[in-house]
């Protein structure tokens, strides 16, 4: 009896191990912006007025902030660029996301300008 309920353990471990290697210890896979839609890049120029040395946050980056903003219950994302303009994603389902910013305020400004302006 000790046999077999070792042998039916041994067997479901087993199975286990098998399916949970079949990813290739991968949690993520890298999409191409091609495929999802999603083109932010938040490249820093340092100048004389925003760099490391007078910032001591100039590389710590925006930010980014998943909601949903149009009540389909897909989750929207936001990202905050530092020196180039903030974007909007509308989230269409399937890993595929469609660019709303010049549709709404938020892609109209940089993180810096606004810092630069109101302290």
């Amino acid at each position: 009896m000790m046999d077999r309920i070792g042998r039916r353990v041994t067997v479901i471990f087993v199975f286990f191990l098998f399916l949970t290697s079949c990813n290739d210890g991968k949690l993520f896979q890298k999409l191409d912006p091609t495929d999802s839609g999603i083109t932010f890049e938040n490249s820093l120029t340092p100048t004389e007025d925003f760099n490391i040395i007078d910032y001591l946050y100039f590389y710590n980056g925006g930010g980014l902030a998943i909601g949903d903003i149009n009540g389909d219950e897909y989750p929207d994302l936001f990202f905050s660029g530092n020196q180039v303009k903030n974007k909007l994603f509308l989230n269409k389902g399937g890993l595929r996301f469609e660019d709303i910013s010049e549709d709404c305020w938020c892609g109209r400004q940089k993180h810096m300008e606004y810092r630069k302006r109101n302290g």
